[in-house]
């Protein structure tokens, strides 16, 4: 952690917010001069990547010096951590103290979650609004989980595909305020920055669809996924003849995800949304279907893995998806490891000898989210299947020994009335 405070995303934050403090547009400025300025490593990261809210909120650490301002960072970060965990696992339902202790450290020596701290990251601050969000939820406090997450759809953009799942759960409230705190940031950002800054974030959309970020294998959104598979495939680039197929291809899988996702909500009718299935798959969705999204977004799966774990406690959860999600958390890590050490830098010896087997493995951190939203989708169609035939066996013929047990006593009970009369 000492190593890190000059560079990684750290770094980008800081360079992008002292710019926009200073009047330059970061979107559009190469930072390297700034960097430089500063004593920090822009590397690859020449451009702010983040939203116009975000760089605000990140403003007044520019105003420390970067090494004091990265430890604060490091402390906000573990601050979020430290929350997410305790609304998830403390005096929770279905997780008594030693599983929520094993969770906990399981949590900590989750890939993600040290990658989160390795690049100084801010996904843990988004988990920490999602699991306030649905702790909200859960006491019924729909206008309170509508702001935390328009706080994170101001922040990162792609919590906001959770206004769906507000919507098909019928939570009128939480769809206005999540509207509303939207429509403010918004219109507060504008009057600080101005239209035109606020509205120059769309030259980071494009510089983060671009095919130098694009092709990144670590890169694991859906989107992303599919493209490289079309160039791998087709052999084109983009800006070939071909590559509207490309898009209709994203197209393509993006509506079939949501699509999958919509289903599972509506067959669902229970609006109180037991062990928070539903609300579980959309987190899964969202990642899924982000423009771009990165190994240590996977940290947004702690919230469908422990809602399984705790149902699991109780019996209320498929083996299946246990095992699932089970599998996404040890190809999370070891994707990692493997990808350092056989695929950088490349090429490799082991990429020149087995080029198709090397393929498949770059592709590990976005085959761990789409096991991870497998196991999210099982786990909240779960309790619409019906019962596994032995149970229904065995409940079947636990009714008709109870039915001829009750039978036996009225006959009884009738034989005696005959012999009184």
């Amino acid at each position: 952690m000492p190593a890190q405070w000059h560079r990684r995303d750290f770094s980008n934050y800081y360079e992008s917010a002292w710019a926009l403090r200073h009047g330059i547009d970061p979107y559009s400025t190469n930072l390297t001069p700034i960097g430089a300025h500063l004593g920090l490593e822009t590397n690859w990261l020449v451009h702010a990547s983040e939203t116009p809210p975000f760089l605000l909120c990140f403003e007044p650490l520019t105003r420390l010096r970067p090494r004091i301002a990265f430890w604060l960072w490091i402390a906000i970060n573990f601050s979020a951590l430290a929350i997410a965990m305790y609304l998830l696992l403390a005096r929770r339902r279905g997780l008594p103290g030693r599983t929520a202790w094993l969770l906990a450290g399981l949590m900590l020596m989750w890939a993600p979650v040290t990658l989160n701290f390795y690049w100084g990251q801010s996904q843990l601050i988004v988990l920490a609004l999602m699991v306030a969000a649905m702790r909200a939820l859960e006491r019924d406090r729909e206008g309170a989980a509508g702001l935390l997450i328009a706080i994170g759809a101001l922040l990162r953009a792609y919590p906001l595909l959770l206004v769906g799942y507000f919507v098909l759960r019928r939570k009128w409230r939480a769809v206005i305020f999540l509207a509303a705190g939207i429509a403010v940031g918004g219109f507060a950002t504008v009057a600080i920055l101005g239209f035109p800054q606020t509205l120059s974030f769309v030259h980071a959309a494009m510089w983060l669809t671009d095919y130098s970020v694009v092709k990144r294998v670590d890169n694991l959104s859906l989107g992303p996924f599919v493209s490289r598979m079309f160039w791998f495939l087709t052999g084109t680039l983009p800006g070939s003849s071909a590559d509207w197929i490309r898009r209709a291809a994203i197209l393509t899988a993006d509506v079939v995800v949501l699509g999958v996702t919509i289903r599972a909500t509506l067959a669902d009718e229970n609006r109180g949304d037991p062990d928070w299935r539903v609300y579980s798959l959309w987190i899964a969705t969202a990642l899924m279907l982000t423009p771009v999204g990165w190994h240590h977004y996977l940290v947004l799966l702690a919230i469908p893995f422990v809602q399984m774990v705790a149902s699991a406690s109780e019996g209320r959860s498929s083996s299946r998806a246990i095992w699932m999600a089970a599998a996404s958390y040890l190809l999370s890590a070891i994707s990692l490891r493997v990808f350092n050490r056989l695929l950088v830098p490349p090429p490799t010896a082991f990429q020149l000898a087995l080029p198709l087997l090397a393929r498949a493995l770059e592709e590990t951190s976005f085959i761990a989210l789409l096991m991870g939203y497998i196991a999210a989708y099982w786990f909240a169609i779960n309790h619409l299947q019906p019962e596994h035939p032995p149970q229904l066996h065995r409940a079947k013929a636990k009714h008709r020994l109870v039915a001829d047990a009750n039978y036996r006593n009225r006959a009884k009970a009738h034989a005696g009335q005959l012999v009184d009369e």
